[in-house]
């Protein structure tokens, strides 16, 4: 099978998607020729699979960057006007300069000189979701079999901030992307539903679920953390609404009922966070002493930090629902450590309660301040028991292994070139 896949993000650019791209891609059983971004300004992060470019066929980077006086207009036509700047940066978004480049580069291509196509299927990773509109276009111009990677949703994303004038224009995007892709893919039935429920049932028949995977072999040595102390960390950014406040709330009330309920126990919030007054407030109180916020670090050193710790966290936004299947969660069920969810019904509360965790609303301070305390109760005796036993339902953790998730990637490649030639 030969796949070209088309991803921005690719090892070692220091984003959640290169991880996703490089676990899915390299190392599969087929041919891939992946397309994805030289990005000038690029955070990086090379312990994200260092040798990713060996394991796949060939590996094309397309420049992307800025320079400083399109960053500087950039700025100025934001606050002179938002829509404008919604209809250049939002439309879907600050990447799309990077299409017409990769579309050159994908006709240079060396052709196979003994067929018709030099590939099979054709697969775009989002985000970004531009990724989507390059897709798009080489169905068009190769009459490939096209799947459609989205991950998260796209419009119905709350993180993405769009007004009603880009959510209009993203609205059309995607429903030229939906329409044109044989399949598409996302993390979750309920991303499905929620995304689908504005198109029709065979639009809707095109949708998969395909999820997040953890690597077995990047864990090293499981032993829980030293000494006396319950460690228990959140690993990830913090961001817009996804906040720590629900936790440190919680904390504070239990030390009002109880100022020695957490004795013994260190909170360490790993990653990067934006400040505000609430936060500072709490994060100064007396009764957080021991919630302790650390730096973000490169992605095998959190792996390591997951592997060592004796509970992990996962914080989500407040809502109603959220469709969300973070990457951090099943790297968290890859550790095999106790997981605690303060997450609203949804992807993320149905995961960790079927591993057999418990979970609370972000918006319910009691709830998480009772649960939260009774989580602790089940980590304490497991230490004092110096249990070895790998944490969490295994019929559900191997469903996200590696090898799992490639094989179910391979099979939605196959359907998608059978039906092709079905037609």
């Amino acid at each position: 099978m030969n796949i070209l896949a088309i991803s921005f993000a690719y090892p070692p650019t220091a984003l959640p998607r290169s991880i996703q791209a490089a676990r899915l891609l390299a190392g599969l059983d087929a041919n891939v020729t992946l397309v994805c971004a030289n990005w000038t300004d690029a955070p990086l992060d090379t312990t994200i699979y260092p040798d990713a470019d060996k394991q796949i066929q060939m590996v094309e980077r397309v420049k992307f960057g800025s320079s400083g006086l399109q960053r500087l207009v950039s700025r100025i036509l934001y606050r002179a006007s938002r829509s404008a700047w919604n209809r250049l940066y939002r439309n879907p978004d600050q990447y799309r300069s990077w299409v017409k480049p990769v579309l050159d580069r994908v006709s240079e291509l060396p052709q196979n000189e003994t067929e018709t196509e030099r590939f099979d299927c054709l697969v775009s990773f989002g985000q970004p979701f531009s990724c989507h509109l390059i897709g798009r276009e080489l169905k068009k111009r190769m009459r490939l079999p096209w799947i459609a990677y989205f991950s998260d949703p796209w419009v119905d994303n709350q993180f993405n901030g769009y007004d009603l004038h880009s959510r209009s224009l993203n609205l059309k995007l995607e429903r030229s992307v939906v329409e044109s892709a044989d399949l598409v893919l996302m993390n979750s039935e309920e991303t499905i539903d929620l995304v689908f429920a504005r198109y029709d049932e065979r639009s809707k028949a095109k949708a998969r679920v395909l999820p997040h995977a953890y690597d077995e072999g990047l864990y090293g040595d499981r032993s829980s953390a030293d000494g006396d102390t319950i460690v228990i960390r959140h690993i990830g950014e913090f961001y817009g609404p996804r906040s720590p406040v629900p936790l440190l709330r919680a904390i504070i009330g239990t030390d009002s009922v109880d100022d020695h309920r957490f004795d013994g126990v260190s909170f360490e919030l790993v990653g990067d966070h934006e400040t505000g007054p609430e936060l500072e407030d709490l994060a100064s109180h007396p009764a957080t002493r021991n919630v302790i916020f650390k730096k973000r670090i490169p992605y095998l050193e959190s792996l390591n930090l997951m592997n060592r710790s004796d509970g992990l966290l996962l914080i989500d936004a407040p809502g109603e629902s959220s469709v969300f299947l973070p990457s951090k969660l099943i790297d968290y069920i890859g550790s095999e450590r106790p997981i605690f969810g303060i997450t609203p019904p949804g992807t993320a509360d149905r995961l960790i309660r079927q591993l057999g965790g418990a979970t609370a609303n972000p918006n319910d301070t009691a709830a998480i301040r009772t649960r939260l305390a009774c989580f602790i109760d089940m980590i304490k005796d497991r230490k004092n028991l110096r249990s070895s036993e790998p944490w969490g339902e295994q019929s559900i953790r191997e469903t996200f292994d590696r090898k799992a998730v490639q094989k179910q990637f391979l099979g939605f490649v196959n359907e998608c070139v059978m039906n092709e030639m079905r037609e």
